[in-house]
């Protein structure tokens, strides 16, 4: 009986599983980190140095440059947004909207959006702005 064979054992180990399953993890990390939270509406919000910072919340409303209105990125005009904000099913009197307007926007357009809201009972306004770069 033989207990020792005379051949050398060559261990070879395949890396190309797991570079393969490297590269597919960079991709995921690497696509998954730039998903963020934005809206694809171009806003220069107002610097105000007080600015804070604020929970997400599930009700904004955008105002372009041009005056555009966006409710949660649909474009809507400024007679049908109290229909549309009535239709949102988790709108509630003690929740707040946020309402990000850019800074060349008329000062009526924005007043006229907070008396809509109020009209609906909703007094939890958040005018968003962003710190000034020092």
């Amino acid at each position: 009986m033989k207990l020792t064979s005379d051949e050398e054992r060559h261990v070879t180990i395949n890396l190309t599983s797991l570079i393969d399953v490297l590269f597919i993890l960079i991709i995921f990390f690497s696509v998954s980190s730039t998903f963020l939270e934005q809206p694809g509406i171009e806003l220069d919000l107002p610097k105000a140095v007080s600015s804070k910072g604020h929970t997400a919340q599930k009700i904004i409303i955008y105002v372009d440059k041009d005056g555009n209105i966006f409710l949660n990125d649909n474009i809507v005009s400024l007679s049908n947004l109290k229909s549309e904000i009535k239709k949102l099913a988790n709108v509630r009197k003690d929740q707040s909207i946020v309402i990000k307007a850019d800074a060349d926007v008329r000062h009526g357009v924005v007043i006229s959006i907070m008396d809509l809201l109020r009209q609906e009972g909703i007094y939890k306004i958040v005018i968003s702005t962003v710190k000034p770069q020092k």
